[in-house]
């Protein structure tokens, strides 16, 4: 599908990719390798990620020809790479900072808004990655920075071992110096924990593709397994989530009054 042949009318579906469509074995104990369908490849070409048969089954429904499927991951271009689901239509990457056109390239109008909003943060964006880069190291946890569109826009930490203790301290020191006034936030989910811009990302490129190349759709899907997919998932006219990822697991430990 390519912009010019949206008509509108149709399903969209936007997606998170990792635990949201597939998984990597170490988050599927006892279950038979020989129910499971490999969905990504390492970097050396072996199997990586693998979808369940219910995901299977939730991937044959989103490839009718009716459904447009739309990938929205933290994923960058060498790691989409690795995907080896075939995606038709539009793509957003990096978090929501890089979104690609249905034959592969950057969407130039969306680049040049996220440039503009990328060049005032990197002053924060530097500070914020050195004041936790020798706790973190401390720890053991590993910090890379990511870029898009040539600029820095996430710093990312990493424990070897998962440890859950350290992916939340690290959690709580970069919270408590980047609160609701800030112009970062940060995220954590599964092994990570990062930090990037607050009013950038998943939900402002489906916003984008939603008004400017997507108008007319007669039904929007959000699927999503993490709280930070909230944002674009909401953008949605409805949201769908696995059982037993981050965003459930916080749903159900909510004590809300029935009113």
């Amino acid at each position: 599908m390519t912009p010019a042949s949206w008509q509108g009318g149709g399903i969209v579906a936007f997606a998170d990719l990792d635990d949201t469509l597939f998984q990597t074995l170490r988050k599927l104990p006892g279950t038979d390798p020989a129910t499971l369908t490999p969905m990504t490849v390492n970097t050396l070409g072996a199997p990586h990620s693998h979808a369940t048969p219910a995901q299977s089954a939730l991937l044959e429904l989103l490839s009718a020809g009716h459904v447009t499927l739309i990938p929205v991951t933290g994923r960058d271009a060498q790691a989409m790479r690795r995907v080896t689901l075939s995606f038709r239509s539009w793509q957003v990457m990096d978090h929501g900072l890089t979104i690609l056109t249905p034959d592969g390239r950057p969407d130039p109008a969306w680049a040049t808004q996220v440039a503009a909003h990328l060049r005032p943060l990197q002053a924060a964006l530097h500070a914020g990655t050195a004041a936790i880069a020798a706790h973190a190291a401390q720890t053991g946890a590993r910090l890379t920075r990511h870029a898009a569109h040539g600029l820095p826009f996430m710093t990312v930490l990493k424990h070897p071992d998962a440890d859950p203790l350290v992916l939340a301290d690290l959690q709580d020191r970069w919270e408590a110096a980047h609160g609701p006034d800030s112009p970062l936030r940060v995220i954590a989910n599964a092994n990570n924990v990062s930090l990037l811009p607050r009013h950038l990302g998943k939900a402002a490129a489906v916003r984008y593709l939603l008004g400017e190349h997507l108008r007319g759709a007669a039904l929007t899907l959000g699927l999503g397994d993490s709280v930070s997919d909230l944002g674009f998932m909401n953008e949605c006219d409805f949201a769908v989530t696995p059982r037993r990822g981050q965003l459930m697991r916080t749903l159900r430990s909510l004590t809300l009054p029935q009113r």
